[in-house]
Formats: C-alpha cells, sequence, structure tokens
C-alpha cells in the first residue's frame, strides 16, 4: 500500500502526541488490537474529548481517517491538520453524500477509517443517542468494525466545564463486527448491537474506579449543562463558580468533588441523573410555553455558494418559532421549516432553513442554557416531523 501524505505525517507526529497526551491525561491501554492490524477497517466509539480522534491514533499502526465536522474547518490551524491528515468533513446531522463518497473511497485504497456515532461529544458522561444511519454505513463498507472505550476521558475534562483535571484515562479497543456478521446482519440488527456496544456511564464505571481527578474551578459553567432546578422547578437558574454551583431562585448549593460527583442536598449525585431527569421535564414545559430572551447572540449565517455573514442579534425563542431581532429588522424562523439540528463544539448551536446554515453562539454568562435551546428546539423539531 502506497504511503500517503497523510500516513507519513502521522508517523511523525505519533511520539510528539503519545508525550503531550501523555503527560495531559496519563494514559494507560488495557487492550489494543489495532497495531498490528492490515487492511481496512472502521473503529466506532463514544465520544468524550476533543482529543479522542489522536488518542485512537496513537493505538494504531496505520492513521485512521476520521470523520470531523465542518466547523472544524473554521479555525486556520485544525483546517491546516485535518486536512494534511485526511480526515473527512461533513456537516452534523445533514444528509452528506460526499462524506460517505469518501468514507468509501479510504476503505476501497485499504484504510483504516473512524467515526463518533454520537455526531459529537456527550455532555454529561452517558452515551447520547447514536446516529440512525451508522448501521446502514456499517452495511455499506463491509469491513470489520471495532470499538474503542474511554474510562476516566469524560471526567478528564466534562464538555461544559472550563478546566482540565488531573486523574487517569484508561483505553480498550475491541472487535464488535465482523465481514460475515455484517452480511447476514440487517441494519436493524446492527442498530441494536451498535446501541448496546457503545453504551457507556462514566459515573457508573467511577463508583467502581474512584479515581480522583483532581483540578481548579471543578464546577465552572456546569450551568450549560444543568438547566433546571431540582428544588423549586425554575428554568435557567443555576449559576456557578469555582468548585460550586447553585440556584439563584431559590439557593439550592452543590457543589462537584474531585470524584465528579454532585455533594449537596438536592436528590442527584451525578450529572447525568440530573440531565435525564430535566430532560423528561422539557414536556411539561411545552405544554406551559415559554420565552427566553437572550441579548448580543453571535449569529452567523452561511448561504450556499454565497458569502457568510456576521453579526450580533437578540435571540427570543417562543414555543412555536425562533426571532432574529437586529437593530432594524427581525427575521422570523418557523420551526417548520428547520432541519439538521447539531451542537458543536462547547457552545455553538448549527441548523438548516433550506440550503441555509444558521450558527448561534450562547454564552453561559449571558444567554440561556446553551443545552436548554438545544434539547428545547430538537424536541419541537421532533414534534413536527411526526
Amino acid at each position: 500500500m502506497t504511503l500517503t501524505r497523510g500516513d507519513r505525517l502521522h508517523w511523525g507526529l505519533k511520539p510528539l502526541v503519545r508525550l503531550y497526551l501523555n503527560q495531559k491525561f496519563h494514559l494507560q491501554i488495557l487492550e489494543n488490537p489495532l497495531e498490528s492490524l492490515e487492511g481496512p477497517y472502521l473503529l466506532l466509539g463514544h465520544h468524550v474529548t476533543a482529543f479522542d480522534p489522536l488518542m485512537a491514533n496513537l493505538l494504531s499502526a496505520r492513521l485512521i481517517r476520521f470523520v470531523a465536522s465542518d466547523v472544524n474547518y473554521d479555525a486556520p490551524v485544525k483546517k491546516f491538520f485535518l486536512e494534511h491528515l485526511e480526515a473527512i468533513p461533513f456537516s452534523k446531522n445533514h444528509a452528506d453524500s460526499k462524506a460517505v463518497r469518501l468514507l468509501l473511497k479510504h476503505v476501497e485504497a485499504g484504510h483504516p477509517v473512524g467515526l463518533y456515532p454520537e455526531g459529537g461529544r456527550n455532555w454529561d458522561g452517558e452515551t447520547e443517542r447514536l446516529i440512525p444511519s451508522t448501521a446502514k454505513l456499517v452495511k455499506l463498507l463491509k469491513v470489520p468494525v471495532y470499538q474503542i472505550r474511554s474510562f476516566g476521558g469524560y471526567l478528564s475534562k466534562p464538555r461544559w466545564a472550563s478546566h482540565f483535571r488531573k486523574g487517569k484515562l484508561q483505553l480498550a479497543v475491541r472487535k464488535i463486527l465482523d465481514p460475515e456478521e455484517i452480511r447476514i446482519k440487517s441494519a436493524e440488527e446492527i442498530r441494536i448491537l451498535l446501541e448496546e456496544a457503545l453504551a457507556y456511564n462514566e459515573y457508573d464505571w467511577q463508583r467502581k474506579a474512584r479515581i480522583p481527578f483532581l483540578g481548579k474551578q471543578r464546577a465552572e459553567h456546569i450551568q450549560r449543562l444543568l438547566y433546571l432546578c431540582p428544588q423549586c422547578g425554575s428554568w435557567n437558574t443555576q449559576k456557578s463558580q469555582g468548585n460550586a454551583f447553585q440556584c439563584t431562585a431559590c439557593g439550592l448549593h452543590h457543589e462537584v468533588d474531585v470524584y465528579g460527583f454532585l455533594q449537596g442536598s438536592g436528590p442527584f449525585a451525578d450529572a447525568a441523573a440530573w440531565n435525564r431527569w430535566q430532560r423528561v421535564a422539557l414536556g411539561d414545559l411545552l405544554e406551559k410555553g415559554f420565552t427566553f430572551e437572550n441579548p448580543e447572540l453571535s449569529l452567523e449565517v452561511i448561504p450556499e455558494g454565497r458569502p457568510r455573514t456576521k453579526e450580533k442579534i437578540t435571540l427570543i425563542f417562543q414555543r412555536d418559532h425562533l426571532t432574529l431581532k437586529r437593530p432594524s429588522s427581525e427575521e422570523i424562523l418557523r420551526f417548520e421549516d428547520l432541519g439538521s439540528l447539531s451542537i458543536t463544539l462547547l457552545d455553538v448551536v448549527e441548523f438548516y432553513q433550506g440550503t441555509t446554515k444558521y450558527r448561534l453562539v450562547f454564552e453561559p454568562e449571558k444567554h440561556m442554557s446553551v443545552k436548554l435551546f438545544y434539547d428545547l428546539l430538537a424536541l419541537l423539531l421532533m414534534k413536527g416531523s411526526v
């Protein structure tokens, strides 16, 4: 097999990347069949850190070409490395036939490929819903499927958090499907198998592992994720500082301890349990109605084939529409016209109206919880499609 520019860069950077990641995460490899694999394969994993593709490539003797969200290409440095490492750009939750063609091209060339079927990093340490078309992609590629598991990755830096914590991160790889199994199983059977294989809750693991994750400001910006108070039922009232956070409406107080658990008088011991409860409560909020106003919010509009625009707006979120309020005009976005909703990086929510992409950037100290906005809008779009 001919080595590409990406293969050579992979080998050149690998020692430096290993040194950096070992220092940052205290890596421990539990199981790794990738170092001796030949031929193409598909690597899947639950997505918990921004460094997951780098860690996976440390374990592989050959460069794994990972699918990467197109928003990463907006930063020049990221774009340089993604292009040179032959990453496969795609638009989240948006039909992207070009990405599928590139995956097939790499597999036909004998290259390993990888992706994270959640579509992005999970927020609370528990695997989120997988993109349904993943099973169909497995059927299409017809190559062995491996799973990489990360233990301690989420607690090293929860997606909502401001700072890293020093603990331990363990990695393990196992095969979950071979080509013969893929041939005889239906896409639905593969979907169920993938959901079972990739299901993971970091807090369940931590209750047994009891590994301390030391760091400063362990609760900072947890309001990105936790948006409903379990004591008084107030929405969007959590405020954080240092290792603690509290509800500004009733004063319910919590701290995040060195193991990542929540200490306080509330009913939840971890963020995953709290998040499961608050998402169920969204139905009540829809029934009652709501208005959330977000001043000075960054908006980027990306029309197909035309220059993008950036501006500050006031975003008003109501039960049947979004209002984008500008100094001299207003734009109404009806939910029935929107699609391909996704959440990227820390505070970026994207969706499409036709072929135009809208990109909103929430600030945790100024705006509503980015997860509340996303979860509510996702529920409204789902109800509109039924």
